[in-house]
């Protein structure tokens, strides 16, 4: 079994080798990088090497590679292909001194090229916009309170006309609008006409915790469910500040309390898987990810985009991609969901079609420094210096450091 495995690690390097000739034979035109030119010259051998191998002359395969690492002894591709083939003739010793030296010149090569599988890659990928779609922007959060507030004023009675309808909407178009300081303003004004207003100590603890005042937006929220503990929003609310401070197990059972109350509140479904994944527990966290799609919550889109990262966290692939297709079929234009889809099209060994997701996503938002990253990567895979450290160096112009860091491994002679 080792052996097959071999053979089809070194078939498929080679083949990637042999498509790709055409990339690397692209001129150099206005780059203000170095990109490493043994790269070039090395793989005519690396092809030709890969043609004996084909035709079972492993004599001449191993030549061959002997040859390529002889005249190229810094390329960590040629270092890394003799590596898998003395693997698979039971050169074990001279094969790890190999991967070494190679790991030794371009500590990310192993990771790139599989030698560690998926999770290999995924160490080297970015995934830092991740956390930025798995949350709520500021709008969906806030778009409960519009609903409630039409709904009560729809439904207020003569008598009703000064409980504060219109106060609570200019603080929310305040808060959503991220002028906080007026909004504590108009908050601390509303509560002296209304004490006794659960919204209104709510819509307090949601500024203070913005302000990054979680202590006092504890008080807050407390304030708000001790004046109405069926105030749904209010114990979601207390939940995320409670996972902010670190009392995970205290915020689950603030989103369990705001389910019970409120079956439609997707949010509060929405949070609790994000902390569902974040305590490890894959399984519920696809679980309530299910139900906010079962409802067709406000949050679909999010819900099927986080549902497929979930997937991908638990192995399966094909379930992530089919997912995030969905997010894109109701968000096409998403930058972010692009890029996440071309990570996954990485993972399935399809660095073309990673490339046009990335290319996607970067027409999309052309200041998006970990697509141009990742997209340098796939270029790698498909042994495009060129291009691959053009896009390192986008990324780092960027202000991405880790763009900055692989380009010393790959694009400095």
């Amino acid at each position: 079994m080792k052996n097959l495995m071999g053979t089809i690690l070194l078939v498929l390097c080679a083949t990637s080798l042999l498509a790709q000739t055409t990339n690397m034979n692209k001129t150099e035109l206005g780059r203000t990088y170095s990109v490493n030119n043994q790269s070039r010259t090395v793989l005519p051998l690396l092809q030709k090497a890969e043609r004996e191998f084909r035709f079972f002359d492993y004599e001449a395969t191993f030549l061959t590679l002997e040859n390529a690492v002889a005249q190229n002894p810094n390329s960590f591709e040629a270092l890394l292909m003799r590596s898998k083939f003395k693997q698979l003739i039971g050169m074990e010793a001279e094969a790890r001194i190999d991967f070494e030296n190679a790991s030794r010149i371009n500590p990310l090569a192993a990771n790139l090229y599989g030698y560690h599988g998926n999770q290999g890659l995924l160490r080297i990928l970015s995934l830092e916009p991740e956390k930025a779609v798995t949350g709520l922007n500021t709008g969906q959060t806030l778009n409960y309170y519009y609903q409630t507030l039409d709904e009560q004023f729809l439904a207020k009675t003569e008598d009703d006309d000064n409980l504060g309808w219109q106060q609570l909407e200019e603080i929310v178009q305040e808060i959503e609008a991220d002028n906080l300081l007026l909004a504590m303003d108009l908050i601390d004004t509303f509560l002296v006409d209304f004490p006794k207003s659960a919204i209104g100590y709510d819509l307090r603890g949601v500024v203070l915790q913005k302000q990054e005042l979680l202590s006092e937006a504890v008080l807050a929220f407390s304030k708000a469910v001790t004046l109405d503990p069926n105030l749904a929003i209010a114990w979601y609310n207390f939940g995320k500040v409670e996972e902010e401070l670190g009392r995970l197990e205290q915020a689950k059972i603030y989103f369990d309390k705001a389910i019970m109350l409120q079956e439609d509140l997707t949010k509060a479904y929405f949070g609790r898987a994000l902390l569902a994944k974040r305590m490890g527990d894959k399984e519920n966290a696809l679980k309530d990810y299910n139900t906010i799609i079962e409802k067709n919550g406000e949050i679909y889109m999010e819900a099927y985009l986080n549902r497929g990262l979930t997937k991908k966290a638990l192995g399966d692939y094909n379930g992530s991609i089919n997912d995030i297709n969905r997010a894109l079929e109701a968000f096409p234009n998403n930058p972010k969901v692009l890029k996440n889809r071309g990570n996954l099209q990485l993972l399935f060994g399809l660095p073309q079609k990673a490339i046009d997701d990335y290319t996607r996503a970067i027409e999309l938002d052309n200041n998006y420094a970990e697509a141009y990253y990742n997209r340098a990567l796939a270029h790698f895979l498909l042994y495009d210096s060129i291009s691959g450290c053009a896009d390192l160096e986008k990324s780092a112009d960027l202000g991405y450091e880790q763009a900055s860091e692989a380009s010393t491994h790959f694009c400095q002679d």
